[in-house]
């Protein structure tokens, strides 16, 4: 068996190969590309190949094409858990391809980043350009309020969301160099607009050829966008072994402080996927907001929290229940069922 630890960087990667007796046979920098990486590693796969590598932005691809040449495990680590590395007083990225490698040999590297699959990155792709067209346009909408604000001019909450509210604009009184700039921000706030559209087509598209989708989309307060948030970050939930694993990936875990018999419940992590999270809490504002009786079960419970911990608290409970509730039904290849939700708090 040899193991090998790859340090990428955007144009070259070093490359270190120990066998299992520590030796090392092989170092070299080659191009980061498919035919480099593979070129350098052909003659070790054959006796058994396991490789290191660090948790980046080109990690994906080099993944598959690791996979497809037959590598035996690619154990993909986050960058901030090597301690070793991030530790080293002498940090060159031929030394950090080195330890790498020792690690891996050694069993010292922590547990390997979930790899998700081809059509989750994808997906994943989608929604965080969505986010982005949705974050530019609220940038927009928003600079033009403040100077609408300058020329007295106070809008509704939503006045800016629709062309009509933009036509609006036409009929108000502006100085004309806040009207220049007016016009100019609408048209690019309709460019971004259709953009925006033309994503939310392609979800929706998605989400109608995916079960997993219309499941989740039983739960009140959960659409599209969460369903598929949601699907795109776990990939597969076989990978959870309970819900509580999965609620901890999502950063909504009260954090612990343990000190002799004394323990303390804090407040959540945060330490997860942050878009994951962003969605539960949006779907558990909307489950308080429907006026349905599935969700019935889920707003009383939210009371009875809300009782004893205030509002705050009990919103973000709300959103880690949801989420379990999420993993049941993904794991039971089932919908949501009122009456299994259970209104103690």
């Amino acid at each position: 068996m040899h193991y090998c630890g790859l340090d990428v960087s955007t144009k070259s990667t070093h490359v270190s190969i120990e066998d299992d007796r520590g030796r090392r046979v092989a170092r070299a920098v080659v191009p980061t590309t498919p035919e480099g990486i593979e070129r350098a590693l052909a003659r070790y796969v054959e006796r058994g190949l396991r490789v290191a590598i660090e948790a980046g932005g080109q990690t994906a691809w080099i993944h598959d094409v690791l996979m497809e040449v037959g590598v035996k495990q690619v154990h993909v680590v986050h960058p901030l858990k090597v301690k070793w590395i991030a530790e080293s007083k002498k940090k060159t990225d031929r030394v950090d391809a080195e330890l790498l490698a020792h690690l891996l040999r050694i069993g010292g590297l922590p547990e390997p980043v979930h790899m998700p699959s081809a059509r989750s990155r994808e997906l994943r792709g989608l929604l965080q350009a969505r986010r982005q067209l949705v974050q530019m346009r609220t940038k927009l909408i928003n600079v033009v309020r403040g100077l609408l604000r300058q020329q007295r001019v106070t809008l509704k909450a939503r006045a800016l969301q629709s062309a009509r509210g933009w036509q609006r604009l036409q009929t108000l009184s502006l100085s004309a160099g806040v009207r220049e700039i007016v016009t100019a921000y609408e048209a690019t706030v309709q460019t971004v607009t259709q953009a925006l559209g033309a994503l939310e087509r392609q979800l929706q598209a998605r989400a109608g050829r995916d079960g997993r989708v219309r499941r989740l989309e039983s739960i009140p307060g959960v659409g599209p966008v969460t369903a598929q948030t949601l699907v795109a970050t776990v990939d597969r939930i076989e990978r959870f072994a309970r819900a509580k694993k999965l609620v901890a990936y999502a950063g909504l875990a009260p954090s612990v402080r343990a000190s002799g018999e004394r323990v303390e419940h804090g407040r959540i992590t945060k330490q997860g996927r942050s878009e994951l999270r962003a969605v539960l809490v949006q779907a558990a504002h909307a489950v308080l907001a429907v006026k349905d009786g599935a969700a019935a079960p889920l707003q009383r419970w939210h009371a009875r929290v809300a009782r004893r911990r205030g509002k705050k608290t009990a919103l973000v409970a709300l959103a880690r229940k949801l989420l379990t509730i999420a993993f049941h039904l993904l794991r039971e290849g089932t919908t949501y069922d009122p009456g299994r939700v259970r209104c103690a708090a």
